[in-house]
C-alpha cells in the first residue's frame, strides 16, 4: 500500500465556446474568459467612454482613409493563444489579417489585435494590466497603449517589458502599425467645449 500523500489533480479547465460566450446575457457587464474562468467587469463610466470615443473616432477615420484595416470597440472578442478571450477597449487589425474573415459569419478573431488600447479604470490593477499585455503580445499584438485618465498619460508598450510613458503634452504615434497616425495625448483629456 502506498503511504505517500495523494495529490489531487486540479479539475480540467472549462474550454468556453464562442456560442457560450455569445449566449451570455446583456446584463450590464463586460465578459471575458481568463484562465478558463468567466470574468465579468461592470460597464465603465462616462469619462472612460468619452476617451474611447475620441480615440476610436480618430483611429477609424485614419484607418478608413488609408485602407489599413479595421478598428473595433470593446464588444469585439479576440481568442488569445492560451484560449483566453480578451476584448480591449479599442483594437485595430491590419487589412492583411482581415482578408480571410467572412463578415457574414459572426466569430471572434483568432489572435490578438495588431494594436490593443486599454483605458485604465480604478478597479484595474497593475497585475491585471500586465496579464492582459502578456496575453496580447504572446498572441500577436505589435503595439499597445494603456491610457491613464487619472495621471493623464499613456503608456506605450512594444512588449510586456518594453514600455515608455507619453505625457499629456506628448503625441501618440501609430509607428509601423498605423503609418501616419498621430494623436495629441492632451486631446484625450480636454474638457468639452460645446
Amino acid at each position: 500500500m502506498n503511504t505517500a500523500a495523494t495529490i489531487a489533480a486540479p479539475p480540467p479547465r472549462h474550454l468556453w465556446t464562442e456560442a457560450e460566450i455569445q449566449a451570455l446575457p446583456d446584463d450590464g457587464y463586460n465578459h471575458e474568459i481568463v484562465d478558463g474562468e468567466l470574468v465579468m467587469s461592470p460597464k465603465n463610466n462616462w469619462q472612460h467612454g468619452d476617451i474611447c470615443a475620441r480615440l476610436l473616432s480618430a483611429l477609424h477615420a485614419h484607418v478608413r482613409m488609408h485602407r489599413l484595416g479595421a478598428v473595433f470597440d470593446s464588444s469585439t472578442g479576440f481568442w488569445m493563444v492560451n484560449r483566453n478571450c480578451r476584448a480591449p477597449d479599442i483594437s485595430f487589425v491590419a487589412r492583411e489579417r482581415l482578408r480571410g474573415l467572412d463578415r457574414r459569419t459572426p466569430a471572434f478573431i483568432q489572435g490578438a489585435p495588431d494594436l490593443a488600447v486599454e483605458v485604465l479604470s480604478p478597479d484595474l490593477t497593475r497585475r491585471e494590466l500586465d496579464a492582459r499585455l502578456r496575453d496580447f503580445f504572446a498572441s500577436g499584438t505589435l503595439l499597445a497603449w494603456a491610457i491613464d485618465p487619472d495621471r493623464e498619460h499613456v503608456e506605450v508598450c512594444h512588449s510586456p517589458a518594453r514600455r515608455r510613458l507619453v505625457p499629456a503634452n506628448g503625441t501618440l504615434d501609430g509607428e509601423d502599425v498605423l503609418p501616419g497616425f498621430t494623436f495629441n495625448v492632451a486631446d484625450l483629456f480636454t474638457e468639452w467645449d460645446w
